[in-house]
């Protein structure tokens, strides 16, 4: 399948469309314009909405679509039993984990359904992560994905009983809906939309979302621009402005950041010039106090090769603490984050591919929870919640190599404020629909597809409210949280 890049906005957006998101840009900006709020003003009008604690929330998106069947497995006898049916084909390339090899995880809340009593475990590279549920500081959300409204089961799907998300197992359309959640308004993501709602509690509104991992649809608000960064927390500086043909003045800051006439568009350029300086020379600032207070991630042992190797994704939690740790001087007291690792999609190869996204995704999250909790500036590992999405859950059968796009998944939520050693929601049964064998899954729309049993809008509602956002905030983010009858999943403190 040919897969299409995610746009967070649409190129053909109407005049009126382009005006108001124009004079938006310039607001955050402080030209002297007569269509431009002053940044000064704007931040004193701000002042008084502003809150006097902090809180964060960052995606991890696992991009590609992670087969959260070999990341948390249920292991009781008749689950063991569909699993190794599922999924021990193939040969030497079968994606069946051995059960020696699980890493065990004991809810507090014993979880026995029409299965009997369930048992968990994780993927046997995912000790840190076993070590958070253990410690109560990481808690897993069974099956959830994007749904427009409860879909109890595959009589109720295959009727069309209940409104459907649109063009499910699709990478571009579900990673866009997972992202915003909102059909009326696919180029806004919930994480934009959120900021939207919280960017006056920030002195500094341009830091209130920011990716480290390129444009998101989850950061596009429709009144708050998304701040992108790299990996090491650097955003493209404009160079040039001292030096400039052998001129020590500003002569090149000059020309770009002062207007001469009142053209609009000459106006709006010279606001996102000035807003993009400004805001490079805060982050660096920064980045440089935090260069060395904020103690870079150590290596990580690669499975397949059993070597140390740097894990890329630890290195954008690194940049996301360092940013938290500067909070003060960004004036920030609500933010919200991006990062990201990729290679999900995991046709083939996916015994050693998988094993080591999964071994970089728990040395991450640790790295981070422990970090977290050591910033010179104070613990901030309670006033941080980090949590995983993903394009969609995989098929429960395998193709003898690698698995295909399902629907449902298993997620993480990690950070001191969540209510750990969990797991939240139904639990499906793990076997797949076999009618010759007396077997039939309600919720296998096909191949151990499963539909889900808590959407992406209950998700995301429930970290909004730990968030500080009110009832009727939340209801203006998520617009189909009200067709679903538990609406705060009690995952957050």
């Amino acid at each position: 399948m040919t897969k299409k890049p995610i746009l967070a906005n649409k190129i053909d957006i109407s005049r009126r469309e382009f005006i108001r998101k124009a004079s938006l840009v310039s607001a955050a900006g402080s030209v002297a314009a007569p269509f431009a709020f002053n940044l000064f003003a704007m931040n004193v009008a701000a002042a008084s909405t502003l809150t006097a604690d902090y809180k964060a929330i960052v995606c991890l998106f696992l991009a590609g679509g992670n087969d959260h069947n070999n990341t948390v497995i249920a292991t009781d006898a008749p689950s063991w039993t569909g699993y190794q049916a599922a999924r021990s084909i193939g040969g030497a390339a079968s994606i069946a984990l051995p059960q020696a090899s699980l890493l065990p995880i004991v809810p507090t809340t014993s979880k026995v359904d029409a299965v009997g009593t369930r048992a968990f475990a994780l993927h046997p590279n995912m000790g840190p992560l076993q070590t958070l549920f253990s410690n109560g500081r990481a808690a897993v959300i069974a099956n959830v994905g994007p749904l427009i409204a409860p879909i109890p089961d595959k009589v109720a799907y295959r009727n069309n009983a209940y409104q459907k998300p649109a063009r499910l197992f699709s990478h571009n359309d579900q990673t866009a809906q997972w992202q915003s959640t909102d059909p009326a308004k696919p180029i806004y993501g919930w994480g934009g939309r959120l900021a939207d709602q919280i960017k006056t509690s920030n002195a500094k509104q341009n830091f209130t979302s920011i990716s480290s991992s390129g444009n998101s649809v989850f950061l596009a608000g429709e009144t708050i621009n998304q701040y992108q960064i790299n990996a090491n927390g650097a955003a493209v500086p404009i160079g040039g402005f001292t030096n400039l043909f052998g001129s020590s003045a500003n002569n090149l800051q000059t020309i770009i950041t002062a207007p001469s006439g009142s053209n609009l568009f000459e106006l709006e350029h010279a606001a996102v010039v000035q807003r993009s300086i400004a805001a490079q020379a805060d982050l660096s600032s920064v980045m440089l106090a935090t260069a060395t207070s904020v103690p870079a991630p150590s290596t990580y042992i690669n499975p397949n090769t059993n070597l140390p190797a740097t894990n890329s994704l630890a290195t954008q939690l690194q940049t996301v603490a360092r940013i938290i740790e500067g909070r003060t001087t960004l004036g920030a007291h609500r933010q919200v984050f991006f990062v990201g690792l990729g290679g999900f999609d995991t046709h083939d190869a996916q015994a050693t591919g998988h094993a080591n996204l999964m071994a970089r995704l728990a040395h991450a999250m640790s790295y981070f929870d422990t970090t977290l909790a050591a910033l010179p500036g104070g613990d901030m590992s309670s006033n941080v919640t980090l949590f995983t999405a993903s394009d969609f859950g995989r098929t429960f059968t395998s193709n003898g190599d690698g698995t295909d796009h399902g629907w449902g998944a298993h997620h993480f939520v990690v950070g001191g404020a969540v209510k750990g050693k969990e797991i939240y929601g139904t639990f499906p049964q793990t076997a797949v629909t076999n009618l010759a064998a007396g077997i039939d899954n309600p919720l296998d729309v096909g191949s151990g597809n499963y539909i889900p049993q808590i959407s992406v809008d209950q998700y995301a509602g429930t970290l909004a409210k730990w968030f500080g956002l009110s009832p009727a905030e939340i209801a203006a983010v998520f617009p189909n949280l009200a067709n679903f009858a538990t609406q705060d999943l009690g995952f957050m403190v």
